[in-house]
């Protein structure tokens, strides 16, 4: 086995070629997020993207576009946005992901959008399910089915499509909103829930922008991203970013106006979003992991998602990567509100690393969140001292 850590720049066309071949080869890559055409946009942005190959018989039998970070330490391609990761391989390999990060010299990786392919290196992880919807091409099929189970989530629907009805002259969803204003929109939307929330704001480093405005005019035969909006009497009510390939809509990044809440917007954009798939497809709609109190109705299967560490050799010889493994220890076996801090302050860290590629939007992000973390403190108290 032959394995080499290429840069981008490095990587010639046939073994782009060969990787759109092997990750063509097995459905399990179906996701967009494993198409080369999105390693290499994120590679023209990132510094630190690097395209693990793996070779057996002179023949690529395994890629993986990863970050490599300080400490040889790998991230997901994407930072933050890459809801699956991992290596495509070749299903005539027996390399597993560990043998391959050890392979191309990294100790380990981060994983937050694993996609299980051995059991050795999901020893560490926590396995969750990705809610998955197959819409099929018989959308009443489809929709009396989940009405079956999910009957109250369905009859407020049935509802909901009244009141919109009565309150709206004209209700309009678009399946590919190409307009300027929609797109800018959804992003403030999601900046101001970041804010609300507390959580790093993953979209306002320069590279984010620049890879959206890319993905924008990009498409492959596999590969493209959408703009999935709803609007109530020419106002925007909600939207999704998706990414696709020819099977899978992968959605991505989601917003609605609050004041439109009472109309559950999200739910509507969803709705009508399946039902238009079922005509046109791709007939899979991945809704990811989470939030299960309103995916759930329209899911009809779950697949295993894995979040934590790929560990791909002993780390005592780096001390910078024992005192992580020593903080995720805490967050298992310290009892009480403690692990949950910790958890909390470790995901908050990842998101800024993930995002940040410079010390100083490191450092600012690190700065804000302990702002945002006192402040949330100094209310709970005074809510406590009233």
């Amino acid at each position: 086995m032959k394995f080499r850590l290429l840069r981008p720049a490095q990587v010639s066309e046939d073994l782009w070629v060969s990787f759109a071949e092997l990750r063509n080869a097995r459905a399990i890559y179906d996701d967009p997020f494993f198409d080369p055409i999105y390693a290499r946009l994120v590679g023209g942005l990132r510094d630190d993207t690097r395209i693990a190959v793996a070779e057996e018989g002179g023949e690529p039998v395994g890629f993986w576009a990863l970050h490599r970070r300080p400490g040889a330490w790998a991230r997901p391609i994407g930072g933050p946005f890459s809801d699956w990761h991992g290596p495509v391989l070749s299903a005539s390999t027996d390399l597993t992901p560990a043998a391959f990060l050890r392979g191309v010299g990294l100790l380990g990786m981060s994983a937050f959008g694993w996609m299980p392919q051995d059991a050795e290196s999901e020893t560490h992880l926590t396995i969750s399910g990705a809610n998955i919807t197959h819409v099929g091409d018989d959308w009443d099929a489809y929709l009396e089915e989940q009405a079956r189970r999910w009957p109250k989530h369905f009859k407020k629907m049935r509802r909901l499509e009244r009141n919109i009805e009565r309150d709206f002259s004209n209700m309009e969803f678009r399946f590919d909103d190409t307009s300027d204003e929609t797109f800018e929109r959804l992003i403030l939307l999601k900046q101001e829930q970041f804010r609300r929330t507390g959580r790093h704001d993953v979209l306002s480093p320069d590279w984010v922008r620049v890879l959206l405005e890319q993905l924008r005019v990009t498409q492959g035969p596999r590969f493209r991203m959408r703009l999935v909006s709803l609007h109530f009497d020419g106002q925007h009510a909600a939207s999704e970013l998706v990414l696709q390939s020819d099977k899978v809509v992968h959605g991505w990044i989601t917003g609605f106006e609050p004041e439109f809440s009472r109309h559950s917007p999200g739910n509507v954009l969803v709705q009508n979003m399946l039902e238009r798939m079922s005509k046109d497809g791709p007939a899979i709609y991945d809704a990811g992991p989470g939030m299960d109190h309103y995916k759930r109705h329209y899911a009809n299967y779950q697949l295993p998602i894995g979040s934590g560490v790929i560990r791909a050799r002993e780390l005592a010889i780096r001390p910078d990567r024992l005192l992580g493994q020593a903080w995720r220890s805490g967050e298992t076996y310290i009892p009480g509100g403690v692990a949950k801090v910790m958890t909390q302050a470790r995901r908050r860290l990842d998101q800024i690393c993930l995002a940040e590629t410079d010390t100083m939007g490191r450092i600012l992000g690190l700065r804000d969140a302990f702002s945002r973390t006192r402040a949330a403190t100094e209310l709970a108290d005074s809510y406590q001292a009233d």
